[in-house]
């Protein structure tokens, strides 16, 4: 049987049912919620996507700065070089080696024993010092002026007389203690070592002067293993050797650069 119409109570007439079928609205509801639910995923979804390309740009922006540094540090350092290290000298006692109009004279002594083993140690010694500093614009007295005036007066005292002798400015006085050229209880490994005492004699202008610098002298070469003397002769290493300590006497001179003792360690 069909149901039967609804009559209005005002009307007598027919009215519609406007009552919701359960079904209908489950389903609506039901849209709605899915609805809800996938715009909140979408916009989730969107902020996460935003923020992932944000950061890569951030990271990619970082990276490019980064290489840009690294090539801006490069030609710097082409064009500058590494960065310099002040001489010893100039930064304890506020003068200067290169400066205009000074000269200097190189003066080394040895021990008699260490003389007999190693031959004239003390006269190669501030002959490859002396070099090395004309190389960096000290001007040095040559080491044959300086050993003609020793051999004339082999009894004087003071690096002093040397000085005022030659007219120097400056006397760098070497006093070796210790040297060798072979590692301790092995004479098939080669690694030279050599001990003492560094000062520096400011000459008056009217004759006579005074110690105004000293430092230890403890060289060592090579630092990180000895040599093999199956791989170099013993006069090739003396002159390496002779050669890397006069660059170690001369660093606390004239400026060197970091880096420069790398060939120290091997």
């Amino acid at each position: 049987m069909k149901p039967r119409p609804t009559l209005s109570p005002l009307t007598g007439m027919d009215v519609p049912d406007m009552t919701r079928s359960p079904h209908r609205s489950n389903h609506r509801s039901n849209h709605r919620s899915n609805h809800r639910s996938n715009h909140r995923s979408n916009h989730r979804f969107g902020r996460l996507l935003r923020i992932s390309v944000h950061t890569t740009a951030a990271v990619l922006v970082v990276v490019s700065l980064t290489g840009c540094l690294k090539q801006i540090l490069f030609l710097g350092l082409l064009i500058h070089g590494p960065p310099s290290i002040e001489p010893d000298f100039e930064s304890r006692t506020g003068k200067s080696m290169t400066a205009k109009g000074v000269t200097v004279a190189v003066l080394c002594e040895a021990p008699l024993e260490l003389q007999h083993d190693f031959g004239n140690i003390d006269r190669e010694i501030a002959k490859y010092l002396t070099f090395r500093l004309r190389q960096h614009q000290v001007v040095a007295v040559h080491h044959e002026r300086v050993q003609a005036w020793l051999d004339e007066h082999p009894d004087w005292d003071s690096p002093t007389e040397l000085g005022d002798a030659l007219g120097v400015t400056y006397v760098i006085h070497i006093e070796i203690e210790q040297h060798s050229l072979f590692e301790k209880n092995n004479q098939n490994l080669l690694r030279g070592r050599t001990e003492g005492l560094l000062s520096v004699h400011e000459m008056s202008s009217g004759g006579g002067g005074k110690r105004i610098y000293t430092r230890d002298v403890r060289a060592q070469h090579p630092r990180l293993a000895p040599r093999s003397t199956y791989n170099t002769t013993l006069p090739n290493f003396k002159r390496e050797y002779l050669s890397r300590l006069s660059d170690q006497l001369g660093w606390y001179f004239y400026e060197h650069h970091n880096g420069d003792d790398i060939p120290d360690a091997t």
